[in-house]
């Protein structure tokens, strides 16, 4: 790796101290030669650079600079003093300032911007999914390897197929990116037809959906016995004889899956992909809302995320559905706090911080729609009205911010009663309640979620998939045309962070920028114009936005004195490139805390 200047070197030998992951990495002779270079650079290493002099500073050049700071002059030069942003300005201004720093010039024709954040990503599902046969509705190039999508069935079935009959592995050939709506329906039956022998599990693009063969049923342990068992909510969404499981049925099933799916192999070689592909798409910060309860999980985290050279800082916080599945309410709060000491090195529990949920997924069209669905299927909570309110009331009453996955306008009705509710019975001011995902809605939800304080954390890309195909299935042109209406909430002033929800879109924020502004869907058409926001908000909305989204916007997100020197090294600038090309701008690297990671393709 290069540095930011001499300074770095030295916040990485401080670091050394509070590394607690690589050592698995290290053998006694690497260990003993790494004690021996940390003794040598503190012998020879200038004492102005202990001290901070200045001398210790770096000011680093670039062609323009994007601050998204109130007021901001023209700049090309930040100052760097250990981990943070010491100045900006001009460079010649800043060399005269600063007579005695180190330059450094190599980005002086690149554009710097705060560097970007996904405030919502799921490295645990991004981990077997990434790892998985990736058969999806659209194209996936990640660091090893790429996947052309396919959209109908008989091109779909064609893959699969090929697929199990290349699959030699003693184990359960598991698939993503299934789409029922691309695909068509898909059976146990379907997939005994393609092997009867080899265990296929089939994830669905939405992770919502389990589909096996007979032989993963009998892997898996999965019979109806099994099943009967369970209570009346599970049952009614785990179909046996098709081997397909949804929602609360899926919540059911994942336990016994997660030991295949989540084996220290598998999900170590999944994670180190993600971690990969966040990097190249310029990503310096991340978060896991919704994060899992499982300890082991949570160590192959900490040990791709948690060390020192991983380019970015991660931060976790728990689902209090998946507490609500162990825990009575009364507990929940206490029982959210014991995750507190599980974060190691660069990954860290984000206290005060929970996430709830309403209806369906998306990708399944099981969001909970006020107006219902054209071929007259219902969708699904996934966590009960009764449940919501006093899961939500506890929290609330101890001063958490609360992240609310929603899709429906149904589900964004209860969702906004019951915030109504307990702002009328308990005030408090900037609770930042965050409306995540923010999939259907309709316009006057938009000034009530405004009036409420509320703010929104969207993903956009279910414009790019989805809004063609549900304006002509389920759904409608008239809502569909307007998901995720971004524009709406833009003009009302309310706070906009943009996330991939990793897996259900890239985590690439110059994609999710891309799809914010132009909003082109799958049929090369613009899907409800007047909900485009500009490049400038969309870029504030995975950086100072999405920061704020998080309660951390003292300290990331914008290039201003005093915050850490996360910074995102770009081509060219997305607000004055065209448009239609925001995604297409080239990622060189990244600064994360100081310490410029670059990008290797």
């Amino acid at each position: 790796m290069r540095y930011l200047g001499k300074v770095v070197m030295w916040k990485r030998i401080r670091g050394f101290e509070s590394l607690t992951l690589r050592h698995k990495l290290f053998n006694k002779e690497k260990y003993l030669l790494y004690l021996f270079v940390v003794f040598f650079v503190f012998l020879f290493l200038p004492l102005n650079i202990v001290e901070g002099n200045e001398s210790n500073l770096v000011i680093l050049q670039a062609k323009e600079i994007i601050s998204l700071a109130h007021g901001e002059q023209f700049q090309n030069a930040i100052v760097i003093e250990n981990n943070q942003i010491k100045d900006t300005g001009s460079f010649k201004q800043l060399q005269i300032r600063y007579p005695k720093s180190t330059l450094d010039k190599r980005f002086k024709d690149k554009i710097i911007v705060p560097g970007f954040i996904e405030h919502h990503v799921h490295p645990f599902l991004a981990a077997i999914t990434m790892q998985s046969e990736i058969i999806a509705i659209e194209d996936w190039i990640l660091p090893n390897k790429k996947s052309k999508g396919v959209t109908d069935r008989k091109s779909y079935l064609k893959r699969l197929t090929k697929a199990v009959e290349q699959f030699e592995a003693n184990e359960p050939l598991v698939t993503w990116g299934f789409h029922h709506y691309f695909h068509g329906k898909l059976s146990r039956e379907d997939l005994d037809k393609i092997s009867n022998e080899k265990p296929i599990l089939v994830i669905h693009r939405s992770f919502h959906e389990f589909i096996m063969n007979t032989p993963a049923l009998k892997y898996f342990g999965i019979t109806e016995e099994w099943i009967n068992n369970l209570d009346e909510e599970a049952k009614a969404f785990a179909d046996f004889e098709n081997g397909h499981f949804s929602e609360q049925g899926l919540v059911s099933v994942i336990p016994v899956t997660t030991p295949f799916l989540a084996s220290p192999q598998r999900l170590i070689a999944g994670l180190q992909v993600t971690e990969k592909h966040l990097h190249e798409n310029g990503v310096t910060l991340i978060a896991n809302p919704g994060s899992s309860n499982v300890k082991p999980i949570q160590d192959a985290k900490n040990f791709v995320f948690g060390d020192i050279d991983t380019p970015f800082r991660s931060f976790y916080f728990p689902s209090a559905l998946t507490l609500s599945e162990k825990y009575p309410v009364n507990e929940l709060v206490d029982q959210s706090r014991k995750f507190l000491d599980w974060g190691q090195g660069k990954l860290e529990y984000l206290p005060q911080h929970i996430k709830l949920f309403t209806d369906g997924a998306m990708f399944s069209q099981n969001m909970i729609m006020s107006e219902g669905y054209l071929d007259g299927h219902q969708g699904a909570w996934l966590m009960q009205e009764n449940l919501f309110r006093d899961v939500f009331k506890e929290f609330w009453d101890e001063n958490y911010q609360i992240h609310i996955h929603q899709n429906g306008d149904g589900g964004l009705k209860v969702l906004l009663d019951v915030l109504e509710e307990n702002i009328k019975r308990n005030p408090r001011e900037d609770h930042r309640t965050t409306i995540v995902h923010f999939g259907y809605s309709n316009f006057d939800q938009v000034q009530r979620i405004k009036e409420l304080g509320a703010i929104v954390s969207a993903n956009p890309y279910y414009v790019t998939t989805l809004s063609d195909l549900y304006s002509r299935v389920g759904v409608g042109a008239e809502r569909s045309q307007e998901m995720v209406r971004l524009g709406d909430v833009n003009r009302a002033g309310i706070p906009i962070g943009l996330h991939s929800d990793m897996p259900m879109a890239p985590a690439s924020p110059l994609l999710l920028m891309h799809s914010a502004v132009n909003r082109i869907n799958f049929a090369d058409k613009v899907a409800g114009p007047n909900q485009r926001i500009s490049p400038e908000s969309a870029l504030r909305a995975v950086t100072i936005d999405a920061a704020y989204i998080l309660g951390l916007e003292d300290e990331v997100g914008s290039i201003v004195k005093g915050k850490l020197a996360n910074l995102t090294i770009l081509s060219e600038n997305p607000m004055k490139v065209d448009p239609g090309k925001i995604k297409d701008i080239e990622v060189i690297g990244t600064i994360a805390e100081g310490r410029y990671f670059p990008i290797h393709k």
